[in-house]
């Protein structure tokens, strides 16, 4: 049975097929067998009823497109033995109506439950907070909750998509902060992809949250709507540059450590200088403590890294020069296997189909290669929200996402490059590693003592006392 990596691997589309097969033994292994034929992906599969002469079964799969699905259900209605009673589309299901509620923490029974939630008790808070803005994060939901913005401009790897599109991922997000960290996030979908107008909308709203996710931005934009809310005082951090950097760069450290390289004298490249490949160059090279080759096919990029303190150069030069190759292009198959050194480290992370395939960079000599599948944005932004909010942090520096990789790399099994992105304990790890960071760094308006989350929060007000 695929894991759910696996599932998600080349596959665009998911189904859950409910199928009814005679009762006899290897009727389901060939069924599974033309579901591999025809290049679908296993998921999960559940027993719905047994009968004595049939059994019926909801079998999850990944489909490339429409057609697949249509013609794997065509090949197992006609194998005599089973048939297919439903295609659902469980993702769709799941959507309807939003993934996200808000709900009241407290019930309200009558008059005096009303008179302390809202008027007249609320007003003495109100009073309190106008008097020292600082107890807004003692009294209200904004030290606990981040907004998630984007204008839909880059939406996954599917391009410009529109604000109403990436809301779905917005919610996703929220979610997943939700469940992994305790923290309320709340999508904002921007109708502008204009920088400075969304830079002056979100810092309008910015009173009510305690910092700023952006999300789906595309590059160049993203850099000067983050410059600029930055420069409004708004603490802000842009998820697929620096999120990704941190958890590629967490990746990396565990790659050298496997294959037993030393940084110091590693030579690093970057195939594509976009939003997550320009934050991997300029992470990389506060890492390294020297520069970082970088390529890409627009001259803004390639000065944009040069201005950073990179170096330009060329895909056939990077692949020469370097020893560690970080590919986050968008481009399937841009790297040719005869480009490939022995020794190298290869990270492909193009989704969903990379630079160049894990196998073929190992046959063709590679020391280790991966893709993007296996490189986890999950494992980053619920700890830099929750350590950010903890901390009350004014300003998202460069020493705060080396913490989160160094702390993300910490964490990961032996012989592994990535700890699981579900496990709760290696949030709150990343989160303490950020919420240390920016104290130290200076741009934490709260203190954070040594006990801060080596346990899990009991509630949000244990968490706020």
């Amino acid at each position: 049975m695929a894991t759910p990596e696996e599932l998600h691997r080349g596959a665009s589309i998911f189904r859950t097929l409910r199928i009814k097969t005679t009762n006899r033994v290897g009727v389901l292994a060939h069924v599974l067998a033309i579901v591999a034929q025809h290049g679908a992906s296993l998921g999960d599969i559940r027993t719905v009823s047994i009968s004595p002469l049939h059994r019926v079964r909801d079998i999850d799969m990944g489909f490339s497109d429409e057609a697949a699905v249509e013609a794997t259900v065509a090949a197992i209605n006609a194998c005599g033995d089973a048939e297919v009673l439903e295609v659902r589309d469980e993702v769709l299901e799941l959507h309807v109506g939003g993934k996200l509620v808000v709900r009241s923490r407290y019930p309200i029974r009558g008059e005096a439950d009303l008179g302390r939630i809202y008027t007249p008790g609320v007003g003495e808070v109100a009073r309190k907070i106008a008097a020292d803005p600082e107890l807004a994060a003692h009294y209200t939901i904004r030290a606990n909750t981040v907004a998630i913005v984007s204008d839909g401009s880059a939406v996954l790897g599917l391009g410009n998509l529109g604000p109403l599109a990436a809301l779905p991922i917005l919610e996703g997000k929220s979610a997943l902060l939700s469940h992994l960290v305790g923290v309320f996030g709340v999508p904002i979908a921007l109708a502008t992809g204009e920088p400075q107008k969304m830079a002056e909308a979100v810092a309008a709203i910015a009173p009510s949250f305690g910092l700023i996710q952006i999300e789906d931005v595309a590059a160049p934009a993203c850099f000067e709507f983050e410059e600029a809310l930055a420069a409004r005082g708004v603490p802000v951090f842009h998820d697929d540059q620096h999120g990704t950097a941190a958890v590629v760069l967490g990746a990396l450290m565990n790659a050298t450590k496997l294959t037993g390289r030393s940084p110091e004298r590693l030579e690093l490249g970057c195939v594509g200088l976009g939003a997550a490949g320009n934050a991997i160059a300029r992470m990389a090279m506060r890492w390294l403590g020297r520069p970082v080759w970088g390529a890409d096919i627009a001259p803004e990029a390639l000065r944009r890294l040069e201005a950073q303190g990179g170096r330009a150069a060329t895909l056939e030069e990077v692949m020469a020069r370097c020893d560690v190759v970080v590919a986050t292009t968008g481009r399937a198959r841009l790297i040719a296997p005869e480009l490939v050194r022995p020794g190298q480290i290869i990270f492909a992370l193009s989704n969903p189909y990379p630079e160049i395939e894990v196998s073929e960079a190992l046959k063709a000599g590679a020391a280790l290669a991966t893709d993007g599948r296996a490189t986890n944005n999950l494992l980053a932004f619920p700890g830099l929200c929750r350590g950010g909010l903890d901390c009350g942090i004014r300003r998202f520096v460069p020493e705060v996402f080396l913490a989160a990789a160094r702390a993300i790399a910490e964490q990961a099994p032996p012989g592994m490059l990535l700890p699981p992105p579900l496990d709760p304990a290696v949030h709150r790890t990343v989160a303490r590693a950020v919420a240390f960071a920016a104290a130290e760094a200076g741009v934490a308006s709260r203190p954070v003592d040594e006990d801060y989350l080596l346990e899990e929060p009991r509630s949000l007000a244990h968490r706020l006392a």
